[in-house]
């Protein structure tokens, strides 16, 4: 059993850290459009 809770703890834990870093990848995409946009109408 406490082999199972460990499993589920690391698949978990896993998730969230692929979570933060899509978000962060998202955030940096967001940011390089919002920089290219703005040297585009300069």
């Amino acid at each position: 059993m406490k082999d199972l809770v460990k499993e589920i703890r690391s698949i978990i834990e896993s998730a969230r850290a692929n979570a933060v870093r899509s978000v962060d990848f998202c955030r940096v995409q967001m940011y390089w459009q919002i920089g290219r946009s703005i040297v585009e109408e300069e």
